[in-house]
């Protein structure tokens, strides 16, 4: 088994850390948006694909599975070139690019929404994987990590690398209300600290391992709605608002959490603590929320992955 990557030592870390050799190859970006940056990262993909058909030849793998991103497509073409079978996930409601391109060329696309599967045969509804590793929090060394007790309900807060400044500015607006009925785990991001000092308030700047301890001590989310994140709040079933950002993906993903009562959306003109505190006085509406996320979650997508990975022929 081979991992290719873009040149991300982060990445490369937490792969060679998993006894897995990891290859680096250089991508650019695919933009819908007009940037000066449009005009070089072409180089980039043209010597990634090289790159891939290096690697590739080298390697000789029996199948090529992709999650996306604009690092996957030259990987993507030099599979097809060498006509190695690929396989695709897209976690999202909506088809990236990178994987809309690739899926022409896919044997199988599996796909985290069901109505995305419903477009075509050789999408498989298979849902997100999400690491079991956040299932086994223990509540213990959630409570030593930040300091709590369990006398008030624990809202966890993130942003996510991209929103996180709009939301740690509306936690900093409200806070003075929340802290009278919640402890707040907030997910700030680097050098993003809001300035708080309270005992009923702790932040991170980011979490790893700690964060299946802090999941087993939260009983409400507030966040963005990324597809991975959405579907780990399901296995989780934890009362969630999200504020989506204001791209397609993630208000696609947010609405279809909400049509299916997964999630509460925060739009815009509606007020925070008011939204939380009547979901968190509301213990009908978090059981339907739960039922919900149940509903939605997929615990075994990773094994149907697996499966079909394997079973290809």
């Amino acid at each position: 088994m081979a991992y290719i990557g873009s040149r991300n030592k982060i990445a490369k870390e937490l792969v060679q850390k998993s006894g897995i050799k990891f290859y680096s190859i250089f991508a650019g970006k695919l933009r819908r948006y007009f940037s000066f940056q449009n005009f070089i990262d072409p180089i980039f993909v043209i010597i990634g694909f090289f790159q891939s058909l290096y690697i590739i030849a080298k390697f000789r793998p029996n199948i090529v599975f992709s999650k996306g991103g604009y690092v996957s497509l030259p990987v993507a073409f030099a599979a097809f070139i060498f006509r190695c079978p690929l396989i695709l996930h897209e976690s999202d409601s909506r088809m990236g690019i990178a994987n809309r391109i690739a899926s022409k060329i896919a044997k199988k696309v599996c796909v985290a929404f069901p109505d995305l599967a419903a477009q075509d045969k050789k999408y498989i509804f298979t849902g997100n994987p999400v690491r079991s590793e956040i299932t086994y929090g223990n509540p213990k060394i959630g409570y030593k990590l930040t300091g709590f007790t369990e006398t008030k309900p624990v809202v966890l807060v993130w942003g996510g690398s991209q929103g996180a400044q709009q939301i740690n500015e509306l936690i900093k607006s409200e806070f003075h209300k929340l802290k009278y009925h919640f402890q707040i785990i907030h997910i700030v991001g680097k050098g993003k600290g809001i300035g708080i000092n309270s005992p009923d308030y702790k932040s991170f700047e980011y979490v790893g391992e700690e964060l299946q301890h802090i999941y087993a001590i939260t009983d409400f989310v507030i966040g963005r709605s990324g597809a991975n994140s959405l579907f780990e709040l399901a296995v989780m079933e934890k009362p969630n608002i999200t504020i989506p950002l204001n791209n397609p993906d993630q208000l696609l993903n947010a609405a279809y959490f909400e049509i299916t009562g997964a999630s509460l959306v925060l739009r815009e003109g509606q007020n925070l603590y008011d939204l939380l505190m009547a979901l968190a006085e509301n213990e009908k509406a978090q059981e339907d929320m739960k039922e919900a996320l149940r509903f939605v979650a997929k615990p075994d997508a990773a094994d149907e992955i697996a499966k079909i990975i394997i079973n290809y022929k």
